[in-house]
């Protein structure tokens, strides 16, 4: 963790100007972040040391999307470590406990609205190569007879959707609401890839299983009713989700011994355990 005297003088080499008021930001996992003065947000990363983290991608989605006017405004960007600093959002809270439909609505036209927008950052998700390599740095695996039916059932349809630039981490600390506007922030692991995997992560990620909110959500996405394909197909990526953070939370655990990375690989495996009973 950087020491106070660090974060002034980068602030003060940013802005130009001191930093009178520090305060840590408890967000995210792959980095330290302070709200300075109460007027911007520091990000600094952990490490850059991440296979598929790319700060150069990162700081050219986040000159595309700016347009859009969906994410927080982005003041300085270093795209050789990753160092952010951004307006501060007040007035902004995150999902409590469950969402509200309007909270929903909002997340689902916000989607839709990056989806739709033409973007592409030439980059590939690459999902199923994640995933092996993920795998590949645990000690502990799931079933291996579910895992393969599972992402065989993905691979079958993957393809069939154009793939779009998506943010792939719709965590709940990734998304801060005003009465009528949600701000989509943290593009690290954005790139190309099937727009359902957002609307997936959405689900997975803020644990929306209620299928009665989920079909609002999705006819707030697609201005009509969601069909039972697409729907069937959003929970399949859910399944392989859960397999393939549950392989990124044990690997980083194994590396970095934080429990905060047993916590989630625990939760994931206990999703997993769900949907392969169902099976």
């Amino acid at each position: 963790m950087p020491t106070v005297s660090e974060i002034k003088n980068i602030y003060h080499v940013i802005t130009g100007t001191k930093a009178e008021k520090i305060e840590h930001l408890k967000a995210g996992f792959s980095n330290h972040s302070y709200l300075i003065n109460r007027q911007h947000v520091l990000r600094l990363k952990k490490s850059t040391k991440d296979r598929y983290y790319d700060s150069k991608l990162e700081a050219s989605v986040i000159a595309s999307v700016a347009p859009l006017k969906i994410s927080e405004t982005v003041v300085y960007f270093n795209d050789k470590d990753g160092t952010k600093l951004s307006k501060y959002l007040p007035r902004t809270k995150k999902i409590i406990a469950s969402p509200t439909t309007s909270q929903l609505s909002l997340v689902a036209k916000t989607l839709r609205k990056l989806h739709r927008s033409k973007i592409s950052s030439g980059v590939p998700f690459d999902l199923f190569h994640r995933l092996r390599f993920y795998k590949s740095q645990c000690v502990d695996f799931v079933d291996t007879v579910y895992e393969r039916k599972v992402i065989a059932a993905v691979e079958r349809f993957y393809q069939e959707e154009p793939f779009v630039l998506c943010h792939n981490d719709v965590v709940n600390g990734n998304l801060l609401f005003r009465k009528n506007k949600v701000f989509l922030i943290d593009f690290e692991y954005a790139s190309d890839n099937n727009p359902l995997f957002d609307l997936a992560s959405f689900f997975s990620e803020n644990d929306i299983n209620d299928e009665k909110l989920r079909r609002y959500f999705l006819k707030s996405y697609f201005n009509k009713r969601c069909d039972d394909k697409t729907y069937r197909h959003i929970a399949r990526i859910i399944e392989l989700q859960d397999i393939l953070w549950y392989y990124w939370a044990q690997m980083h655990y194994v590396k970095s011994k934080e429990a905060i990375y047993k916590r989630i690989a625990h939760h994931k495996w206990k999703a997993i355990l769900k949907n392969a009973s169902s099976n």
